[in-house]
């Protein structure tokens, strides 16, 4: 029987890394049946169900830079435990609240709370972490994030049920009381002094860094997540039709995937330049949209672009997070992480928008063979990023002639 060694990190990483499966757990059982508790236990209208439920990606793109300015501020445990304890009451809120202006009140409040508590985690973990164990954090991170996701998304599946209102009112309970026991978490003695709080005050003109690097990734995260799963999900059905069982197969063999592959990558890519790693998501992002593109043939065809969409989900994870850290200085780390953030927000709410603009001319092949597209131009930007210092990646620079 073999066993899966983990690798060494410091003893407050693994309280961020249970924090973050414990949180991940709660959304797994909510996040993906929000309009559906909406529109079929509370009553409200389909489409103001959709757009109550996009308020909160709304209220992030202002909140993570605000996020990313207390963490520098204030100290980036001390953010985090507080956007994660407003997360813990407006989601709580969530289940039991009635009115259409108290829910879109709960979840701006949720959006708040999470956006802030994102780049002070992130920042948190780069403070806690060197430079050359960074791409294995932040890849225990994402593997902790998925597994979370799918086993709250199996216990959703399992127990909740539009005929039993209070299933859902207590799946929203116990989502609420998943933030709270993450940032209990970060209350440990292993995770104090870590990023004390900055003497200085800055200034709310200097909320987001004026980096030409750090946008230079930041607009790489962008077009990643423009044509990465969550495109998946959504563009999917108007291309082949797909029936629901098959989709969700698909989202499902996304999820077993990056728990199943995310280590071996890990380990695979400890040595590979970070602009190398993302190259290679664009070409594997390209080749899974050729297949969703060929999937009228064979519906097993979505299942395997489910699958290798995951594979380059875990290069990311292994490369971006961990790049924009080690471009951060220590004193505007959590301002880059929200800037990073934001930027994949932008991307995310881009998604529909392109999707539809397409999908709506009939043409749904069409949108497929633009992906691949796009998904093509990352692999060339990602080997013009800039690099970080040698210092910055804790590795020794190249010599002459191995560039």
């Amino acid at each position: 029987m073999t066993t899966v060694k983990l690798p060494r990190l410091a003893r407050g990483a693994w309280w961020v890394l249970g924090s973050e499966l414990v949180s991940a757990l709660g959304s797994g059982m909510t996040a993906p049946l929000l309009v559906v508790y909406l529109h079929a236990v509370r009553g409200i209208p389909l489409g103001l169900a959709t757009l109550a439920a996009a308020v909160g990606p709304l209220v992030s793109v202002f909140g993570n830079p605000l996020g990313g300015l207390l963490a520098d501020r204030y100290g980036a445990r001390r953010i985090t435990i507080t956007g994660l304890l407003v997360a813990a009451a407006s989601t709580a809120a969530l289940g039991v609240v009635h009115s259409l202006p108290a829910v879109v009140a709960a979840i701006a409040l949720m959006g708040g709370g999470l956006s802030i508590a994102l780049p002070s985690q992130d920042s948190l973990l780069g403070h806690l972490i060197p430079p050359e164990q960074r791409p294995t954090a932040f890849a225990l991170r994402f593997l902790a994030l998925n597994l979370g996701l799918g086993l709250g998304g199996l216990l959703a599946a399992l127990a909740v049920d539009t005929r039993h209102p209070a299933s859902f009112t207590l799946a929203y309970g116990l989502d609420g009381a998943t933030f709270l026991l993450a940032a209990l978490a970060l209350t440990t003695p292993a995770l104090r002094g870590v990023t004390p709080a900055r003497a200085r005050r800055i200034p709310l003109r200097e909320t987001l860094p004026r980096s030409r690097p750090l946008w230079a990734v930041c607009g790489l995260g962008a077009l990643l997540t423009l044509v990465g799963f969550n495109q998946f999900k959504i563009a999917t059905y108007g291309i082949t039709g797909a029936g629901t069982q098959l989709l969700a197969l698909a989202y499902l063999a996304n999820t077993l995937t990056v728990v199943a592959a995310q280590i071996p990558v890990m380990r695979l890519t400890r040595q590979w330049p970070k602009h190398r790693t993302l190259a290679g998501i664009g070409l594997l992002w390209a080749a899974a949209w050729l297949l969703v593109w060929s999937a009228d043939g064979w519906s097993g065809c979505l299942v395997i672009a489910a699958g290798v969409i995951a594979l380059g989900e875990c290069l990311m994870a292994v490369s971006l997070s961990p790049l924009i850290n080690d471009l951060a200085p220590d004193e505007e780390r959590g301002r880059y992480n929200a800037a990073f953030l934001m930027s994949c927000t932008l991307g995310n709410l881009t998604v529909p928008a392109l999707s539809s603009a397409i999908l709506s001319t009939g043409l749904g092949t069409h949108l497929a063979l633009t992906l691949a597209a796009l998904a093509c131009a990352v692999t060339p930007l990602s080997l013009r990023l800039p690099r970080p210092t040698p210092a910055a990646t804790g590795k020794e620079p190249e010599p002459a002639s191995a560039r």
